[in-house]
């Protein structure tokens, strides 16, 4: 009789230790499920946008091209505008490359579709952005918030700015323009 709660502990102690053994591991492997979930959404590889065609402005701008010969309204308008199939067209009618991107373009023009060209820069609903009130009257480069998409060689996945209330704020503050909510916030 001694020997069977002799070996029933034994066999109890057995089954304690795998199981701590095993939530040892669960809260290990959930621990680090958390921290590659951070890593992802910290580094925006869950945000990344890839466009229909890799468009590189340094090339384009080195052909002569400004801002506004492709986002046409960025000094008119509070939208600056994504190119149309006619931009491209204008000067891609006819091969001028052997690049496989501007095969692309005709291909979308072939097929009377627009390039569908994703929106990586937005904004909330309730706050109001003019391209117009920043690069016309305030004078502001591109590259303020665009980052060196000059020198870009493929289009940005994301954007290169975080545009966060602070951030704007700190340039209106450096600038000296109104912080004032209802210049921003409809």
């Amino acid at each position: 009789m001694v020997q069977s709660i002799g070996a029933g502990r034994s066999s109890g102690s057995s089954d304690t230790d795998q199981l701590g053994h095993t939530m040892k591991f669960f809260l290990i492997g959930l621990a680090a499920g958390f921290f590659i979930l951070f890593l992802l959404i910290r580094l925006g590889i869950s945000s990344r946008t890839e466009q229909p065609i890799s468009f590189n402005h340094k090339k384009h701008l080195e052909q002569g091209l400004e801002c506004d010969s492709c986002h046409r309204y960025f000094k008119t308008q509070s939208f600056s505008g994504l190119p149309d199939i006619n931009v491209c067209l204008e000067c891609h009618k006819e091969a001028i490359t052997k690049s496989p991107q501007e095969v692309k373009i005709r291909q979308f023009a072939k097929k009377e579709e627009e390039i569908p060209w994703k929106r990586i820069y937005g904004e909330p609903d309730h706050v109001f952005f003019s391209h117009r009130r920043h690069v016309v009257l305030g004078k502001l480069s591109c590259q303020t918030c665009h980052g060196n998409i000059a020198e870009s060689v493929r289009p940005p996945s994301r954007p290169w700015v975080n545009m966060t209330m602070s951030w704007c704020m700190n340039c209106h503050t450096k600038k000296k323009v109104t912080n004032d909510c209802l210049e921003c916030h409809e």
